[in-house]
């Protein structure tokens, strides 16, 4: 069971990185507008923390996701402990953004290419997906040692929890608009 917990969060948090990183290769100015509207970064950094963040994701989702699928414990480890940290400063981030800065709820959360809003659901889905990747790295020798169905089972559970965080924060913000999608 501690096995498939550790895969299931592994490959959850490996997809909701990529799929962060997707977004932002396909959308560069999403981020930088975002931040630009935080009021958090100086202007002359604000490209290259959104470079830096990008990168940061593919980097900590492909080495998860690799590690998870072809069996590398170590690489595991480092993968998810890599995303906790990323996960957690989101989360930190997200908390001092709403804090400090009033009325900020209209502004997008810069997190993918939508126009998903910056609020407590945001940060508490980064605290979530910090929580899954310690329980990735806690786990990674089963996890990376898993085979057979398994495996099936895991990807499945995976690509489930990845659909359903990344729809959590949107469709909190505007229920009516989630249910016509």
């Amino acid at each position: 069971m501690a096995a498939m917990l550790a895969g299931v969060s592994a490959g959850t948090v490996a997809l909701i990185l990529l799929a962060g990183f997707a977004g932002h290769l396909l959308h560069p100015r999403v981020l930088p507008a975002a931040l630009t509207a935080h009021r958090t970064v100086p202007g002359l950094l604000i490209w290259p923390v959104a470079v830096a963040v990008g990168a940061l994701e593919g980097l900590f989702g492909a080495v998860t996701g690799y590690a998870l699928l072809a069996g590398r414990p170590r690489a595991l480890t480092v993968g998810a402990t890599g995303s906790a940290l990323l996960f957690a400063a989101y989360a930190l981030y997200g908390l001092y953004v709403l804090r400090t800065r009033p009325g900020i709820g209209s502004v997008p959360c810069g997190c993918s290419a939508d126009d998903t809003p910056m609020s407590g659901w945001v940060a508490g889905r980064a605290a979530a997906l910090a929580l899954a990747s310690v329980t990735a790295s806690a786990g990674a020798g089963s996890a990376a040692a898993s085979h057979g169905v398994h495996v099936a089972i895991v990807a499945l559970s995976s690509v489930t929890f990845a659909v359903l965080l990344w729809s959590l924060p949107p469709a909190m913000a505007d229920p009516e608009r989630s249910v016509a999608r």
